[in-house]
Order: C-alpha cells, then structure tokens, then sequence
C-alpha cells in the first residue's frame, strides 16, 4: 500500500501514551488525540520527559477498495490506517491514539470496527477512540471506519503518536499529533445508469454475472443483502463479478466508477 506522508508536528514531550501498558484512554478516561474538547497530548504533557533522538512521520491513511482516496461516499466502509514511522533513530515500541469527529459540531462520525491486534477501541464523552493496547512492536494500526449518513459533511481524523526507545522508563521518547479532514462526496453529480447504459447477466446466475456495458474505465463493485448487509466487494476485472461464494438467494449488485453508479436485482441460484 503506497502511504501519503503528511507533515505534523513533532514535539518534544509525549502525552502519557506509552507511560502505561494500556493507553491515556484506558487508564485515565481520558482522549488525548488532538481533537478539540481532549485533554493532553503529546504537545502538551511532560510525561515522557525530553525528545528521544527520533525524527518521527505520522500518516493518516484512508482506504477503499485499494486505493487511498480524500473524501468519502455516506455509509460506506473504508480500511483506516494510522502510522508512527520513524524517518531517523530505532525506538523500539509504538503507540497512538485517535478519533474521527465532525468539522460541524466535532462529535463522532461514523464507526470503527474490526480493530488490529495492537489497538483496542473505546468510548470517551460520547466519541470513539482508537488507541494501543500495549507498547506495540509494530509502527502501523489500523481499522475498519463506516462513514456517517448524508449530510454529515467534513470529517476530520485527529491522531497522536508516541515512538518510545522501549527503556521501561518515560524519557528520551518522541511525540506526533496531526490530523486529516476527509471531505463528504457530493453526489449530486453521480449519474444513475439505466438498462440501456448497463446490465448484468446472467440473471439468476450460479456464479459469474458479465457486466454489459461501452464503458471502459475502473469500476468497484458491491453485492448487498436483502437485509443490507454487505457480502462481497472489489474491483471488478475483466467485466465480471464472482458470486459463487455467496449463499442462493436475491441480491443488490452494484457498480460504480467515476460519475456514475448502477444497481440491478441479481438471483443466485
């Protein structure tokens, strides 16, 4: 996965990230990733005593359907990653925390879930957190986010960072914070294919359904349950989508590409 590296700022003390096994949110109930309303932060506390011999980058990745993209369609799941890389020095551990607020009124926006194994999520005045379970031997953290509904508007992702030398002790470590707004796609201008445009078939299908259509360009794809839960999703290739996989029954497909989407009723057989 190629990363967008973004210039934050480095500080010279860390907040209170790594002065425990757990997080600042863990142990002491409190959010330190940045966003207004958090407390301290890695600008702001003394907790890991003066800056380690670390350069530190902090990165703040969206990503769907494998590429990183700026701005996000409502409701839909997106793999988020947050990344404490280290550009000079050798620290030994890592952690973070971070939440996802509305640019309107910085309450939570959307949803995490399916958390790696070094994070763990929590809830702090009404917002979700994302933050270390335990000094983490990896750099990198990541989750799964579902944007909020239509109308939300902007979001913006504020992080903290701390990259520790491992020493048992709170000095000579080195803190990150940064954030990133993610702008909320204007649909406005998506065009609704009809038959004519686009068609799927065979339809009931065993397996492969062909995608019938002149366009050429990049397309994604969904398959969506009756109950609408997604079942399956990617690229598509070669003009068609495999759902052999999948257990018999109706199905929403849709695909999608740049200014344009379509949706057709498929019967898996």
């Amino acid at each position: 996965m190629k990363k967008y590296i973004y210039s934050f700022m480095l500080v010279a003390a860390g907040a209170a990230l790594l002065s425990n096994s757990a997080g600042r949110g863990t142990v002491s109930g409190q959010g330190a990733a940045g966003a207004p309303g958090d407390g301290l932060t890695c600008a702001s506390s003394n907790c890991h005593g003066s800056a380690g011999p670390f350069a530190v980058d902090l990165q703040i990745v969206l990503v769907k359907d494998g590429e990183e993209v700026t701005e996000y369609r409502p409701g839909e799941t997106y793999s988020m990653f947050i990344a404490v890389e280290a550009t000079a020095g050798s620290p030994t551990r890592y952690g973070f925390q971070m939440t996802v607020v509305t640019d309107a009124d910085n309450s939570g926006a959307g949803s995490l879930s399916d958390v790696s194994s070094n994070a763990k999520s929590l809830t702090l005045n009404g917002r979700t957190y994302l933050e270390h379970n335990g000094p983490s031997n990896l750099d990198e953290f990541s989750a799964l986010w579902t944007s909020p509904e239509a109308g939300t508007g902007d979001v913006t992702v504020f992080a903290a960072g701390i990259a520790a030398n491992g020493n048992g002790g709170t000095s000579g470590d080195t803190g990150v914070i940064g954030s990133m707004t993610f702008k909320e796609m204007d649909l406005s201008n998506i065009k609704v294919l009809t038959e004519d445009e686009m068609s799927f078939s065979p339809n009931p299908t065993m397996d492969i359904i062909k995608i019938d259509t002149k366009l050429n360009q990049h397309m994604v794809y969904d398959v969506i349950s009756i109950n609408g839960m997604k079942m399956a999703s990617g690229i598509v290739a070669n003009n068609a989508i495999d759902m052999s996989n999948l257990l018999n029954g109706m199905y929403i497909v849709s695909v999608r590409g740049e200014g344009f989407i379509y949706r057709q009723k498929i019967y898996k057989i």
